[in-house]
């Protein structure tokens, strides 16, 4: 035990799982998205969208200063009464272990359309939350490790797009921004949360380095991501134009079609195989934020039941979502949800922090 408690995380654990926690299913789509919500070269709006979630980034890295490494609960708890912040934590529950279980049941239906028809989505899902549970119930060190093969593991994948120079055509780019979307507003929603993962960073600070440093991590993970982003989507508009993207369920699949291999057919739902190792840490990150949210109210439950209690209610209620539309709808109230949180919640630590500074000369 002694052992235990002497780790931490360190800037490149924390590097690692934000970049592998944002990269969603979402990349798949997000050409798509960009073309039909921005229009002309909307991959310049994912520039827009990672200034603002960088700016989010450096709130959250405020409280960690300020605050000098505690713990978001342990912050509001010695200012407000448990009972006052309880529908918070149920609140914040709800939210992140549902995100968690979305991610795993459109992650289970596209894998169900691509390569097995037959078999009933919910199968597919079960297995993946179980591969979650396993994970999960191993702890945040555990998964940090992982994560560091597993993202090496899509790091790999990246020189498969240089294939793509021969077919790229800058004139298909366009010399103009941002014309013929359709409401942007929900196009920003939307692209944002594809941003979203970098938030978790907010409940690591009592396992993470004492010095401030690890931080970095979150900031260089939030870039990476946007690099591969900005990467993915200007490949796309320039081998298919953004009028051919509006027409795509999912560009990417449709790009990596292109790929033929002598040792392989349709490489693209191997590829697609392959980021089920970026599913399970997105996943289990989530559904870890929703345990330490609940095991605040509940501190006498083990973390693992409560981890395998959150996860047999969410499989559940994924019930109810049974086409990728719906999955899609719930997707974008529950990133406004999500969204919402990510700002409030470093938002509200560091006004107690300053009123809690004030106070201190009176004690």
């Amino acid at each position: 035990m002694a052992a235990l408690s002497r780790e931490r995380l360190y800037t490149h654990h924390v590097g690692f799982l934000v970049f592998n926690t944002q990269m969603g299913v979402v990349l798949f789509t997000l050409p798509r998205i960009a073309a039909t919500y921005f229009g002309t070269n909307g991959w310049a709006a994912i520039l827009i969208v990672s200034v603002i979630a960088t700016f989010n980034i450096y709130l959250i890295s405020l409280v960690n200063k300020v605050g000098k490494g505690e713990s978001f609960f342990d912050i509001v708890e010695k200012t407000i009464p448990k009972w006052v912040l309880a529908p918070l934590y149920l609140f914040m529950t709800a939210v992140f272990s549902m995100i968690g279980c979305l991610v795993i049941k459109q992650y289970a239906l596209i894998y169900q359309l691509l390569i097995f028809p037959s078999t009933p989505d919910i199968v597919l899902k079960m297995v993946v939350d179980v591969l979650v549970l396993l994970l999960l119930l191993k702890g945040i060190y555990t998964i940090s490790k992982a994560n560091i093969i597993f993202c090496l593991l899509l790091l790999m994948l990246a020189p498969i797009f240089a294939a793509f120079t021969s077919e790229f055509d800058s004139v298909r780019l366009t010399t103009s921004f941002f014309k013929d979307g359709e409401n942007s507003v929900k196009g920003f929603i939307t692209m944002y949360s594809a941003f979203m993962g970098y938030e978790i960073s907010f409940f690591l600070m009592p396992y993470a380095s004492r010095s401030v440093k690890w931080m970095r991590g979150v900031y260089i993970g939030n870039f990476v991501v946007t690099f591969v982003y900005l990467l993915v989507t200007i490949i796309c508009y320039g081998v298919f134009s953004y009028v051919q993207l509006k027409h795509q369920s999912f560009p990417l699949l449709d790009l990596l079609a292109y790929l033929k291999f002598p040792f392989m057919e349709r490489i693209q739902n191997f590829l697609y195989s392959v980021f089920l190792i970026s599913v399970l840490v997105t996943a289990s990150m989530y559904y870890w934020t929703s345990k330490e949210s609940l095991s605040r109210l509940v501190p006498k439950i083990k973390g693992t039941y409560l981890s395998a209690a959150i996860m047999f209610v969410t499989f559940f209620i994924s019930y109810m979502a049974e086409t990728l539309t719906v999955v899609e709808k719930w997707f974008g109230y529950l990133s406004v949800m999500l969204i919402g949180l990510a700002f409030f919640l470093p938002v509200f630590a560091l006004v107690i922090l300053l009123f809690r500074k004030r106070s201190l000369p009176n004690v």
